[in-house]
Protein backbone atom coordinates (compact mmCIF):
# COMPACT_ATOMS: atom_id res chain seq x y z
CA UNK A 1 0.00 0.00 0.00
CA UNK A 2 1.44 3.38 -0.93
CA UNK A 3 0.62 6.85 -2.11
CA UNK A 4 2.49 8.12 -5.20
CA UNK A 5 5.23 10.63 -4.51
CA UNK A 6 4.33 14.09 -5.76
CA UNK A 7 7.24 16.34 -6.69
CA UNK A 8 9.29 15.22 -3.71
CA UNK A 9 12.59 16.50 -5.06
CA UNK A 10 11.40 19.92 -6.30
CA UNK A 11 12.67 23.31 -5.13
CA UNK A 12 14.47 22.67 -1.91
CA UNK A 13 13.50 24.92 0.96
CA UNK A 14 16.45 25.38 3.29
CA UNK A 15 14.78 25.91 6.66
CA UNK A 16 16.13 28.68 8.88
CA UNK A 17 16.45 27.39 12.36
CA UNK A 18 18.24 28.15 15.61
CA UNK A 19 19.79 25.38 17.68
CA UNK A 20 19.66 25.58 21.46
CA UNK A 21 22.84 25.51 23.51
CA UNK A 22 22.05 21.94 24.57
CA UNK A 23 21.70 20.77 20.98
CA UNK A 24 24.85 22.59 20.00
CA UNK A 25 26.73 20.77 22.74
CA UNK A 26 25.35 17.45 21.53
CA UNK A 27 26.48 18.18 17.99
CA UNK A 28 29.94 19.15 19.07
CA UNK A 29 29.72 22.95 19.11
CA UNK A 30 32.35 24.30 21.49
CA UNK A 31 31.88 27.26 23.82
CA UNK A 32 32.49 30.64 22.20
CA UNK A 33 36.00 30.46 20.79
CA UNK A 34 37.86 31.01 17.57
CA UNK A 35 37.86 27.44 16.29
CA UNK A 36 35.21 26.52 13.72
CA UNK A 37 33.25 23.37 14.64
CA UNK A 38 30.88 21.07 12.74
CA UNK A 39 28.00 18.78 13.62
CA UNK A 40 29.14 15.22 14.29
CA UNK A 41 27.19 14.00 11.25
CA UNK A 42 29.83 15.67 9.07
CA UNK A 43 32.90 13.49 9.38
CA UNK A 44 35.46 11.31 7.67
CA UNK A 45 33.99 8.33 5.78
CA UNK A 46 30.59 9.98 5.41
CA UNK A 47 28.17 9.55 2.53
CA UNK A 48 26.56 12.67 1.06
CA UNK A 49 23.34 12.63 -0.91
CA UNK A 50 24.22 12.86 -4.59
CA UNK A 51 22.54 14.94 -7.24
CA UNK A 52 21.30 17.92 -5.21
CA UNK A 53 22.70 21.03 -3.45
CA UNK A 54 24.04 20.07 -0.04
CA UNK A 55 23.10 21.72 3.24
CA UNK A 56 26.20 22.41 5.31
CA UNK A 57 26.49 24.17 8.65
CA UNK A 58 28.60 24.64 11.77
CA UNK A 59 29.61 27.17 14.44
CA UNK A 60 32.15 29.95 14.69
CA UNK A 61 32.63 33.20 16.58
CA UNK A 62 30.41 36.09 15.59
CA UNK A 63 31.78 37.72 12.46
CA UNK A 64 34.45 35.08 11.88
CA UNK A 65 34.93 34.15 8.22
CA UNK A 66 34.54 30.45 7.40
CA UNK A 67 35.70 29.14 4.02
CA UNK A 68 34.73 25.75 2.56
CA UNK A 69 37.00 24.43 -0.19
CA UNK A 70 37.18 21.31 -2.31
CA UNK A 71 40.31 20.48 -4.32
CA UNK A 72 41.52 24.03 -3.74
CA UNK A 73 38.33 25.60 -5.10
CA UNK A 74 36.21 27.77 -2.80
CA UNK A 75 32.70 26.32 -2.66
CA UNK A 76 31.18 28.69 -0.11
CA UNK A 77 32.00 31.35 2.47
CA UNK A 78 30.04 31.85 5.70
CA UNK A 79 30.14 34.24 8.63
CA UNK A 80 30.14 32.95 12.20
CA UNK A 81 27.11 33.67 14.39
CA UNK A 82 28.36 32.43 17.74
CA UNK A 83 28.34 29.12 19.57
CA UNK A 84 24.56 28.66 19.71
CA UNK A 85 23.52 29.86 16.26
CA UNK A 86 24.90 27.98 13.24
CA UNK A 87 26.22 29.49 10.07
CA UNK A 88 24.76 27.66 7.09
CA UNK A 89 25.53 27.39 3.40
CA UNK A 90 24.67 25.18 0.45
CA UNK A 91 27.42 23.32 -1.37
CA UNK A 92 27.24 22.23 -5.01
CA UNK A 93 25.65 18.91 -5.87
CA UNK A 94 28.04 15.95 -6.02
CA UNK A 95 28.03 13.09 -8.51
CA UNK A 96 27.63 9.56 -7.18
CA UNK A 97 30.99 8.08 -6.24
CA UNK A 98 34.15 9.31 -4.49
CA UNK A 99 34.14 12.96 -3.38
CA UNK A 100 37.31 15.06 -3.01
CA UNK A 101 38.18 16.11 0.53
CA UNK A 102 36.33 19.06 2.02
CA UNK A 103 38.43 21.70 3.79
CA UNK A 104 36.71 24.00 6.30
CA UNK A 105 38.87 26.79 7.61
CA UNK A 106 38.79 29.90 9.74
CA UNK A 107 41.43 30.34 12.43
CA UNK A 108 41.69 26.55 12.34
CA UNK A 109 41.28 24.05 9.50
CA UNK A 110 39.17 20.90 9.44
CA UNK A 111 39.56 18.34 6.66
CA UNK A 112 36.90 15.74 5.87
CA UNK A 113 38.25 12.82 3.85
CA UNK A 114 37.26 9.45 2.37
CA UNK A 115 33.86 10.84 1.41
CA UNK A 116 31.37 9.27 -0.97
CA UNK A 117 28.26 10.62 -2.64
CA UNK A 118 25.32 8.29 -3.08
CA UNK A 119 21.94 7.57 -1.52
CA UNK A 120 21.36 8.59 2.11
CA UNK A 121 18.48 7.22 4.19
CA UNK A 122 17.45 7.93 7.76
CA UNK A 123 16.56 4.71 9.65
CA UNK A 124 14.73 5.10 12.93
CA UNK A 125 12.47 3.34 15.43
CA UNK A 126 12.64 1.09 18.45
CA UNK A 127 14.20 -2.29 19.21
CA UNK A 128 13.49 -4.10 15.94
CA UNK A 129 15.34 -1.32 14.11
CA UNK A 130 18.02 -1.40 16.81
CA UNK A 131 18.54 -5.18 16.48
CA UNK A 132 22.05 -5.71 15.17
CA UNK A 133 23.50 -8.19 12.69
CA UNK A 134 25.32 -9.96 15.52
CA UNK A 135 24.58 -10.33 19.21
CA UNK A 136 27.10 -8.71 21.50
CA UNK A 137 27.66 -6.21 24.32
CA UNK A 138 26.20 -3.58 21.98
CA UNK A 139 22.86 -5.47 21.64
CA UNK A 140 21.88 -8.50 23.70
CA UNK A 141 19.02 -9.45 21.37
CA UNK A 142 21.05 -9.05 18.19
CA UNK A 143 21.74 -11.85 15.75
CA UNK A 144 19.96 -12.06 12.39
CA UNK A 145 19.41 -15.21 10.35
CA UNK A 146 22.76 -16.69 9.29
CA UNK A 147 24.56 -13.96 11.22
CA UNK A 148 28.04 -15.44 10.83
CA UNK A 149 27.62 -15.90 7.10
CA UNK A 150 26.21 -12.38 6.68
CA UNK A 151 29.08 -10.90 8.69
CA UNK A 152 31.75 -12.63 6.65
CA UNK A 153 30.13 -11.40 3.42
CA UNK A 154 29.89 -7.75 4.55
CA UNK A 155 32.85 -6.50 2.52
CA UNK A 156 31.24 -3.63 0.59
CA UNK A 157 32.88 -0.45 1.88
CA UNK A 158 30.47 1.76 -0.09
CA UNK A 159 27.80 1.00 2.53
CA UNK A 160 28.33 3.23 5.55
CA UNK A 161 26.43 3.96 8.75
CA UNK A 162 26.32 6.98 11.03
CA UNK A 163 25.19 6.70 14.64
CA UNK A 164 25.46 9.34 17.36
CA UNK A 165 28.41 8.63 19.63
CA UNK A 166 29.98 6.26 17.10
CA UNK A 167 30.34 8.47 14.04
CA UNK A 168 30.54 7.13 10.50
CA UNK A 169 31.58 3.50 10.09
CA UNK A 170 32.53 1.79 6.85
CA UNK A 171 30.89 -1.59 6.30
CA UNK A 172 33.27 -4.51 6.87
CA UNK A 173 33.20 -7.86 8.69
CA UNK A 174 34.69 -6.03 11.66
CA UNK A 175 32.07 -3.24 11.84
CA UNK A 176 28.85 -4.78 10.50
CA UNK A 177 28.11 -6.87 13.62
CA UNK A 178 27.04 -3.59 15.28
CA UNK A 179 24.98 -2.36 12.30
CA UNK A 180 21.19 -2.41 12.52
CA UNK A 181 20.14 -5.55 10.64
CA UNK A 182 17.08 -3.96 9.01
CA UNK A 183 19.03 -0.87 7.96
CA UNK A 184 21.98 -2.88 6.65
CA UNK A 185 19.89 -5.24 4.51
CA UNK A 186 17.92 -2.26 3.20
CA UNK A 187 21.17 -0.59 2.17
CA UNK A 188 22.62 -3.78 0.70
CA UNK A 189 19.60 -4.27 -1.53
CA UNK A 190 19.66 -0.65 -2.72
CA UNK A 191 23.37 -0.87 -3.36
CA UNK A 192 22.99 -3.99 -5.48
CA UNK A 193 20.27 -2.45 -7.63
CA UNK A 194 21.44 1.16 -7.91
CA UNK A 195 25.21 0.53 -8.06
CA UNK A 196 25.63 3.63 -5.89
CA UNK A 197 27.08 4.12 -2.40
CA UNK A 198 24.51 4.03 0.40
CA UNK A 199 24.72 5.99 3.63
CA UNK A 200 22.56 5.25 6.66
CA UNK A 201 21.74 7.68 9.46
CA UNK A 202 20.66 5.49 12.38
CA UNK A 203 18.56 7.09 15.14
CA UNK A 204 17.11 4.38 17.38
CA UNK A 205 16.18 3.52 20.97
CA UNK A 206 14.66 0.27 22.20
CA UNK A 207 11.35 0.17 24.06
CA UNK A 208 10.33 3.67 23.04
CA UNK A 209 6.94 5.10 22.07
CA UNK A 210 6.31 7.19 18.96
CA UNK A 211 5.28 10.19 21.07
CA UNK A 212 8.88 10.62 22.17
CA UNK A 213 10.03 10.72 18.53
CA UNK A 214 7.45 13.36 17.58
CA UNK A 215 8.31 17.09 17.71
CA UNK A 216 6.37 18.60 20.60
CA UNK A 217 5.69 21.74 18.59
CA UNK A 218 3.49 19.92 16.07
CA UNK A 219 1.21 18.59 18.81
CA UNK A 220 0.71 21.88 20.63
CA UNK A 221 -2.28 22.87 18.48
CA UNK A 222 -3.87 19.39 18.57
CA UNK A 223 -6.79 19.67 20.99
CA UNK A 224 -7.23 15.92 21.33
CA UNK A 225 -3.56 15.49 22.23
CA UNK A 226 -3.74 18.26 24.81
CA UNK A 227 -6.72 16.48 26.37
CA UNK A 228 -4.71 13.24 26.49
CA UNK A 229 -1.80 15.08 28.07
CA UNK A 230 -4.04 16.45 30.82
CA UNK A 231 -5.40 12.98 31.56
CA UNK A 232 -1.88 11.54 31.54
CA UNK A 233 -0.71 14.17 34.00
CA UNK A 234 -3.57 13.35 36.36
CA UNK A 235 -2.91 9.60 36.13
CA UNK A 236 0.81 9.82 36.67
CA UNK A 237 0.60 12.28 39.55
CA UNK A 238 -1.72 10.00 41.54
CA UNK A 239 0.19 9.44 44.81
CA UNK A 240 -1.08 5.87 44.94
CA UNK A 241 0.89 5.10 41.77
CA UNK A 242 4.18 6.19 43.34
CA UNK A 243 3.40 4.26 46.52
CA UNK A 244 2.55 1.10 44.57
CA UNK A 245 5.74 1.32 42.53
CA UNK A 246 7.82 1.85 45.65
CA UNK A 247 6.20 -1.18 47.28
CA UNK A 248 6.84 -3.32 44.20
CA UNK A 249 10.50 -2.30 44.03
CA UNK A 250 10.96 -3.17 47.71
CA UNK A 251 9.23 -6.51 47.21
CA UNK A 252 11.43 -7.41 44.23
CA UNK A 253 14.55 -6.74 46.30
CA UNK A 254 13.22 -8.92 49.10
CA UNK A 255 12.47 -11.73 46.63
CA UNK A 256 16.00 -11.54 45.21
CA UNK A 257 17.49 -11.58 48.71
CA UNK A 258 15.38 -14.61 49.65
CA UNK A 259 16.39 -16.39 46.47
CA UNK A 260 20.07 -15.80 47.21
CA UNK A 261 19.58 -17.09 50.77
CA UNK A 262 17.63 -20.11 49.57
CA UNK A 263 14.57 -19.14 51.57
CA UNK A 264 10.93 -18.53 50.76
CA UNK A 265 10.29 -15.02 49.46
CA UNK A 266 7.53 -12.76 50.79
CA UNK A 267 4.08 -12.55 49.21
CA UNK A 268 3.52 -9.78 46.69
CA UNK A 269 2.21 -6.56 48.22
CA UNK A 270 -1.42 -5.60 47.86
CA UNK A 271 -1.52 -2.66 45.46
CA UNK A 272 -3.86 0.30 45.74
CA UNK A 273 -4.46 0.65 41.99
CA UNK A 274 -6.11 -2.00 39.84
CA UNK A 275 -4.17 -3.60 36.97
CA UNK A 276 -6.21 -1.56 34.48
CA UNK A 277 -5.33 1.65 36.31
CA UNK A 278 -1.65 0.70 36.27
CA UNK A 279 -1.82 -0.06 32.55
CA UNK A 280 -3.50 3.29 31.93
CA UNK A 281 -0.70 5.11 33.74
CA UNK A 282 1.99 3.20 31.81
CA UNK A 283 0.27 3.84 28.49
CA UNK A 284 -0.09 7.54 29.13
CA UNK A 285 3.44 8.19 30.40
CA UNK A 286 5.01 8.74 26.92
CA UNK A 287 2.55 11.58 26.32
CA UNK A 288 4.34 13.50 29.08
CA UNK A 289 7.75 13.12 27.42
CA UNK A 290 6.73 13.98 23.88
CA UNK A 291 9.67 15.04 21.73
CA UNK A 292 12.46 13.93 24.05
CA UNK A 293 14.03 11.46 21.61
CA UNK A 294 13.29 13.71 18.67
CA UNK A 295 15.28 16.54 20.24
CA UNK A 296 18.31 14.36 20.94
CA UNK A 297 18.30 12.02 17.94
CA UNK A 298 16.43 13.51 14.97
CA UNK A 299 16.65 17.29 15.18
CA UNK A 300 20.48 17.28 15.33
CA UNK A 301 20.57 15.51 11.95
CA UNK A 302 18.40 18.04 10.12
CA UNK A 303 18.79 19.26 7.45
CA UNK A 304 21.58 16.83 6.41
CA UNK A 305 20.47 15.79 2.94
CA UNK A 306 18.58 12.49 2.83
CA UNK A 307 16.65 10.65 0.16
CA UNK A 308 14.06 9.34 2.60
CA UNK A 309 13.38 7.55 5.88
CA UNK A 310 12.58 4.01 7.03
CA UNK A 311 10.57 3.69 10.26
CA UNK A 312 10.24 0.42 12.23
CA UNK A 313 8.42 1.03 15.50
CA UNK A 314 5.10 0.40 17.21
CA UNK A 315 5.34 -2.31 19.84
CA UNK A 316 5.37 0.34 22.57
CA UNK A 317 2.19 1.93 21.18
CA UNK A 318 0.21 -1.29 20.81
CA UNK A 319 -2.15 -0.63 23.72
CA UNK A 320 -3.30 2.61 22.10
CA UNK A 321 -3.25 1.73 18.43
CA UNK A 322 -6.37 3.76 17.68
CA UNK A 323 -4.29 6.93 18.21
CA UNK A 324 -1.28 5.84 16.14
CA UNK A 325 -2.29 6.97 12.64
CA UNK A 326 -2.89 10.55 13.76
CA UNK A 327 0.31 10.56 15.81
CA UNK A 328 2.40 9.31 12.88
CA UNK A 329 0.93 12.02 10.67
CA UNK A 330 2.28 14.57 13.15
CA UNK A 331 5.66 12.83 13.40
CA UNK A 332 6.17 12.64 9.64
CA UNK A 333 4.99 16.20 9.12
CA UNK A 334 7.33 17.50 11.82
CA UNK A 335 10.37 15.70 10.44
CA UNK A 336 9.65 16.87 6.92
CA UNK A 337 9.33 20.43 8.20
CA UNK A 338 12.81 20.16 9.70
CA UNK A 339 14.29 19.04 6.40
CA UNK A 340 12.24 21.49 4.35
CA UNK A 341 11.07 18.81 1.93
CA UNK A 342 8.39 16.07 1.94
CA UNK A 343 10.91 13.24 1.70
CA UNK A 344 9.66 9.65 1.17
CA UNK A 345 8.83 7.75 4.34
CA UNK A 346 8.60 3.95 4.58
CA UNK A 347 6.67 2.38 7.48
CA UNK A 348 7.31 -1.26 8.44
CA UNK A 349 4.35 -3.12 9.95
CA UNK A 350 4.74 -4.94 13.23
CA UNK A 351 5.87 -8.55 12.99
CA UNK A 352 3.60 -11.24 14.36
CA UNK A 353 4.20 -11.95 18.04
CA UNK A 354 2.54 -13.40 21.11
CA UNK A 355 -0.88 -14.97 21.34
CA UNK A 356 -3.04 -15.15 18.21
CA UNK A 357 -6.00 -13.10 19.46
CA UNK A 358 -6.11 -9.48 18.27
CA UNK A 359 -5.98 -8.05 21.79
CA UNK A 360 -4.37 -9.04 25.08
CA UNK A 361 -4.19 -6.90 28.21
CA UNK A 362 -0.39 -6.96 28.35
CA UNK A 363 0.41 -6.74 24.66
CA UNK A 364 -2.43 -4.61 23.33
CA UNK A 365 -3.36 -4.97 19.68
CA UNK A 366 -0.76 -5.47 16.97
CA UNK A 367 -3.73 -5.90 14.60
CA UNK A 368 -4.90 -2.34 15.27
CA UNK A 369 -1.33 -1.07 15.00
CA UNK A 370 -0.89 -2.60 11.55
CA UNK A 371 -4.24 -1.16 10.51
CA UNK A 372 -3.04 2.28 11.64
CA UNK A 373 0.30 1.88 9.85
CA UNK A 374 -1.52 1.02 6.63
CA UNK A 375 -3.82 4.01 7.12
CA UNK A 376 -0.84 6.36 7.40
CA UNK A 377 0.31 5.25 3.95
CA UNK A 378 -3.19 5.87 2.59
CA UNK A 379 -3.58 9.30 4.16
CA UNK A 380 -0.14 10.93 3.97
CA UNK A 381 1.39 11.62 0.53
CA UNK A 382 4.77 10.06 -0.09
CA UNK A 383 4.39 7.40 2.62
CA UNK A 384 4.60 3.68 1.92
CA UNK A 385 4.04 0.63 4.07
CA UNK A 386 5.78 -2.75 3.83
CA UNK A 387 4.85 -5.91 5.67
CA UNK A 388 6.89 -7.65 8.34
CA UNK A 389 3.74 -9.34 9.65
CA UNK A 390 4.67 -12.77 8.32
CA UNK A 391 8.29 -12.86 9.54
CA UNK A 392 7.38 -12.88 13.23
CA UNK A 393 7.82 -15.58 15.84
CA UNK A 394 5.24 -16.20 18.57
CA UNK A 395 7.80 -16.27 21.38
CA UNK A 396 10.35 -13.79 20.02
CA UNK A 397 9.50 -10.10 19.77
CA UNK A 398 12.77 -9.60 17.83
CA UNK A 399 12.47 -12.03 14.90
CA UNK A 400 15.83 -12.66 13.19
CA UNK A 401 14.64 -12.48 9.57
CA UNK A 402 15.66 -8.89 9.05
CA UNK A 403 16.80 -9.73 5.52
CA UNK A 404 13.17 -9.86 4.36
CA UNK A 405 12.28 -6.63 6.15
CA UNK A 406 15.19 -4.67 4.71
CA UNK A 407 14.67 -6.05 1.20
CA UNK A 408 10.95 -5.22 1.20
CA UNK A 409 11.61 -1.65 2.30
CA UNK A 410 14.22 -1.37 -0.46
CA UNK A 411 11.78 -2.70 -3.06
CA UNK A 412 9.30 0.02 -2.12
CA UNK A 413 12.03 2.66 -2.44
CA UNK A 414 13.24 1.28 -5.77
CA UNK A 415 9.72 1.36 -7.21
CA UNK A 416 8.33 4.57 -5.75
CA UNK A 417 11.43 6.73 -5.27
CA UNK A 418 13.86 5.53 -7.92
CA UNK A 419 11.14 4.61 -10.44
CA UNK A 420 12.49 1.13 -11.11
CA UNK A 421 10.10 -1.39 -12.64
CA UNK A 422 10.06 -3.71 -9.64
CA UNK A 423 7.26 -5.50 -7.81
CA UNK A 424 7.16 -3.73 -4.45
CA UNK A 425 3.97 -4.87 -2.77
CA UNK A 426 1.97 -8.02 -2.19
CA UNK A 427 -1.45 -8.82 -3.65
CA UNK A 428 -3.93 -5.97 -3.21
CA UNK A 429 -7.51 -6.84 -2.32
CA UNK A 430 -10.57 -5.20 -3.81
CA UNK A 431 -14.04 -4.76 -2.34
CA UNK A 432 -15.33 -7.91 -0.65
CA UNK A 433 -18.79 -9.19 -1.61
CA UNK A 434 -20.93 -11.38 0.64
CA UNK A 435 -23.51 -13.96 -0.36
CA UNK A 436 -25.11 -16.93 1.40
CA UNK A 437 -22.36 -19.18 2.74
CA UNK A 438 -19.34 -17.31 1.41
CA UNK A 439 -17.35 -14.13 0.90
CA UNK A 440 -15.53 -13.35 -2.34
CA UNK A 441 -12.28 -11.38 -2.20
CA UNK A 442 -11.17 -10.00 -5.58
CA UNK A 443 -7.45 -9.43 -6.06
CA UNK A 444 -6.86 -6.25 -8.02
CA UNK A 445 -3.06 -6.48 -8.22
CA UNK A 446 -0.93 -9.53 -7.62
CA UNK A 447 2.48 -9.02 -9.22
CA UNK A 448 4.04 -12.11 -10.79
CA UNK A 449 1.10 -14.34 -9.93
CA UNK A 450 -1.16 -15.08 -6.99
CA UNK A 451 -0.54 -17.88 -4.49
CA UNK A 452 -2.24 -19.29 -1.40
CA UNK A 453 0.24 -20.96 0.93
CA UNK A 454 -2.64 -22.57 2.77
CA UNK A 455 -6.39 -22.29 3.30
CA UNK A 456 -6.13 -20.30 6.56
CA UNK A 457 -5.59 -16.73 7.63
CA UNK A 458 -9.20 -15.64 7.05
CA UNK A 459 -12.11 -15.29 9.46
CA UNK A 460 -15.82 -14.77 8.79
CA UNK A 461 -18.61 -13.44 10.99
CA UNK A 462 -22.34 -13.06 10.61
CA UNK A 463 -24.68 -10.57 12.21
CA UNK A 464 -23.67 -11.93 15.63
CA UNK A 465 -20.14 -10.54 15.03
CA UNK A 466 -18.60 -13.82 16.16
CA UNK A 467 -15.56 -14.39 13.97
CA UNK A 468 -14.96 -18.00 12.96
CA UNK A 469 -11.77 -19.40 11.35
CA UNK A 470 -12.48 -19.80 7.64
CA UNK A 471 -11.20 -21.78 4.67
CA UNK A 472 -9.95 -19.90 1.61
CA UNK A 473 -9.85 -21.23 -1.93
CA UNK A 474 -8.18 -19.54 -4.88
CA UNK A 475 -10.37 -19.27 -7.97
CA UNK A 476 -8.64 -17.36 -10.74
CA UNK A 477 -8.13 -13.81 -9.53
CA UNK A 478 -10.55 -14.22 -6.63
CA UNK A 479 -10.42 -15.87 -3.24
CA UNK A 480 -13.56 -17.58 -1.95
CA UNK A 481 -13.86 -17.78 1.82
CA UNK A 482 -16.25 -20.02 3.77
CA UNK A 483 -16.58 -20.82 7.46
CA UNK A 484 -18.56 -23.58 9.17
CA UNK A 485 -21.77 -22.31 10.74
CA UNK A 486 -21.58 -18.88 9.13
CA UNK A 487 -24.44 -19.13 6.66
CA UNK A 488 -24.90 -15.43 6.07
CA UNK A 489 -21.50 -13.75 6.47
CA UNK A 490 -21.39 -9.97 6.89
CA UNK A 491 -17.74 -9.35 7.89
CA UNK A 492 -14.34 -10.72 6.87
CA UNK A 493 -10.89 -10.40 8.38
CA UNK A 494 -7.50 -11.45 7.02
CA UNK A 495 -4.38 -11.75 9.19
CA UNK A 496 -6.08 -9.52 11.71
CA UNK A 497 -4.48 -10.96 14.84
CA UNK A 498 -1.45 -10.24 17.01
CA UNK A 499 0.22 -13.37 15.65
CA UNK A 500 -1.65 -14.12 12.42
CA UNK A 501 -1.39 -16.78 9.77
CA UNK A 502 -0.37 -15.16 6.46
CA UNK A 503 -1.25 -17.16 3.38
CA UNK A 504 -1.74 -14.76 0.43
CA UNK A 505 1.43 -14.04 -1.57
CA UNK A 506 2.46 -13.08 -5.08
CA UNK A 507 5.09 -14.67 -7.28
CA UNK A 508 7.72 -12.27 -5.94
CA UNK A 509 7.21 -13.70 -2.44
CA UNK A 510 5.56 -10.57 -1.06
CA UNK A 511 2.56 -10.97 1.27
CA UNK A 512 -0.77 -9.18 1.26
CA UNK A 513 -1.28 -6.65 4.00
CA UNK A 514 -3.74 -7.50 6.81
CA UNK A 515 -7.25 -6.09 6.47
CA UNK A 516 -10.82 -6.29 7.73
CA UNK A 517 -14.20 -5.15 6.45
CA UNK A 518 -15.68 -4.34 9.88
CA UNK A 519 -14.85 -1.46 12.18
CA UNK A 520 -16.05 -2.91 15.44
CA UNK A 521 -14.02 -2.38 18.63
CA UNK A 522 -11.41 -5.10 18.91
CA UNK A 523 -11.89 -5.33 22.66
CA UNK A 524 -13.63 -3.07 25.18
CA UNK A 525 -10.39 -2.85 27.13
CA UNK A 526 -8.82 -1.05 24.18
CA UNK A 527 -10.81 2.05 25.04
Amino acid sequence: MSVPLLSLRTAYCFRIWTATAAISALLGAAPAQAAVTLPKVFGNDMVLQSGEPLNFWGWADVGEKVTIKQAGVVLAVAEGKGSTTPWKVQLPAQKSGPVPDLEISSSNTLTLSNILAGEVWLCSGQSNMVMTVQKGPWCGYGGVLDADKETAAATDGTIRLFQAGKGWRVCSPETVPEFSGTAYFFARHLRAELKAPVGLLLAVAGGTAAERWTPARVLESDASFQSLKLKAKTLNEDPRLAEDRKAMEAWKKEVEAAKSAGTQGPAAPKLQLTPDQNFAAQDSAPVLTTGSLYENNIRPLAPFNIKGAVWYQGESNARRGELYASLMGHLIGGWREDWGTPFPFVVVTLAGFGKPEPWTPNQGSYALMREAQIQVARDVPGVGVVSATDVGEASNIHPPNKQAVGARAALWALNHVYKRNTVSEGPVFGEVTFSPGKAVVPVLKSGDGLHLKGPGGFELAGIDHNFVPATAELKGSEIEVRAPGVEHPTSLRYAFRNFPECTVYNGAGLPSLPFRTDRRPVDPAAN
